[in-house]
């Protein structure tokens, strides 16, 4: 009866064409807001991100190595946020967080690239393919972590994973944010 009772009050599962236009603006906005960061020898971490324990990585098609950094989980309920955090850590402790991931890579570079397609204007930025690398591997990321969440019991929709935190930071070996040196 509880499991019937959550189905009825969780809201309906996003549709695909609504996943696939949020893929294409996410993306369109990190191409666009890009620009504004920069990247030189003296690349520093976000605060909160100092420490690599959280890491995921990744080969982008020109930038090369790249990193992802999740921060710590700021929640509303301190009880959850320490047992979410515990599991996050636990889960990048010990779990092969890039295999974990990797079956969502392809779906959602799939959606970003299908939502550029419909385009008006052709897309010319020579950063997309590493945009959108990033896009389709933080949001697998996301996905697989999401899973694990829900293994321990925090579903999709649970009330009680609202956050505050940035979720991550990327760096890369040549990045190129689009900034003049």
């Amino acid at each position: 009866m509880v499991r019937d009772a959550r189905d009825a009050v969780l809201p309906p599962k996003r549709s695909r064409r609504r996943v696939m236009l949020l893929g294409g603006v996410l993306a369109l906005l990190l191409a666009g807001g890009a620009g504004v960061a920069t990247a030189n020898s003296d690349w520093r971490w976000s605060p909160g991100l100092d420490n690599p324990d959280r890491s995921y990585t990744y080969t982008s098609p020109t930038w090369g190595q790249c990193e992802i950094r999740v921060s710590h989980l700021d929640m509303t309920n301190p009880l959850v946020e320490a047992e979410v955090n515990r599991i996050v850590d636990d889960w990048f402790a010990s779990t092969g967080v890039e295999a974990a991931a990797a079956p969502y890579v392809a779906k959602y570079l799939a959606e970003v690239e299908a939502s550029q397609g419909g385009s008006a204007e052709p897309l010319t930025d020579p950063r997309l393919a590493d945009l959108n690398s990033w896009t389709a591997h933080g949001q697998a990321l996301d996905e697989a972590l999401h899973d694990e969440l829900a293994e321990h019991g925090f579903a999709a929709g649970d009330a009680r994973l609202a956050w505050g935190s940035s979720f991550g930071q990327v760096h890369c070996d040549h990045e190129d944010w689009g900034a003049d040196d």
